[in-house]
């Protein structure tokens, strides 16, 4: 089937439309036009449908400015108190349960235009997360509890450990250089999610591996009940933890002893993978 031009289908479109509005429209005229244009004939019927009415203009959805997540931070999480206070402010009243709202607040929302309670309730529910609500009114203690996370099998004091690097959210200045982000390695008890050793260093190497290794193993009653050797190690794939200085470590320890046995480099290396 070719192409049909626009000039042959307005001129079809119109004969077969005079047909239509006198109800003398046949499918054999359809049939006709459709042979002689070499077009399937629903496509003939689709030319004749009236168009369809356009969508309705949806609203643009409000989303939570600064002052809103704020205003939740300062009301701890209570989205009432925060809909009564940004209503006092922009019905010109400035006062919400028999006190002012805070100047910051009054501030931010001087200028904000008059929001239905329904869409602020909608804005909170659909641009916070679960785990945002929750850290607002219970603490880190909710924001856990809303999170997303896997839940690992108990385990026992010194029987695992988990080994990794973050990049610290904050600048230092060092005595050369530019401000930088510094690293911090953390060996974590898996069993009772106590830290048992760590390392602050610019970059990440086996070296702050070793140094954070050494503060976990040595048992200082002063410090912690902790320092043994664990009989499994959990890590990412850093290189860093797999150098050979750190396999050598950690399958040196133990040898001789008594179990719990420590990590072998074959076990490292299967935990790393």
């Amino acid at each position: 089937m070719g192409r049909v031009s626009a000039e042959k289908r307005r001129a079809a479109v119109e004969r077969l439309s005079r047909l239509q509005d006198d109800e003398a429209l046949t499918a054999a005229h359809v049939r006709t036009v459709a042979e002689g244009l070499e077009v399937a004939e629903r496509t003939v019927w689709r030319w004749l449908a009236p168009p369809k009415p356009a969508a309705p203009a949806t609203r643009p959805r409000y989303e939570l400015s600064d002052t809103d997540r704020e205003a939740l931070a300062f009301y701890r999480g209570n989205v009432a108190a925060v809909v009564r206070a940004r209503r006092a402010v922009t019905d010109g009243d400035g006062t919400t349960a028999g006190a002012p709202v805070p100047d910051f607040l009054a501030e931010g929302w001087a200028h904000a235009r008059t929001v239905p309670e329904r869409t602020l309730y909608r804005a909170f529910t659909t641009d916070l997360t679960p785990a945002e609500r929750a850290a607002w009114k219970t603490g880190e203690a909710g924001r856990r509890a809303g999170s997303v996370y896997l839940r690992r099998p108990d385990a026992l004091r010194g029987r695992c450990w988990e080994m990794d690097h973050k990049q610290l959210p904050i600048l230092v200045l060092p005595p050369k250089g530019k401000a930088l982000a510094p690293w911090l390695t953390t060996v974590v008890d898996d069993g009772t999610r106590a830290l048992l050793g760590w390392a602050i260093a610019v970059t990440p190497t086996s070296g702050t591996v070793l140094t954070a290794m050494r503060m976990a193993l040595t048992c200082e009653p002063d410090r912690s009940p902790f320092g043994a050797v664990p009989e499994l190690v959990r890590i990412d794939r850093g290189l860093e933890f797999a150098a050979g200085a750190v396999k050598e470590v950690l399958g040196g320890p133990g040898r001789g002893h008594a179990p719990p046995p420590s990590v072998p480099a074959a076990s490292l290396a299967r935990w790393s993978g």
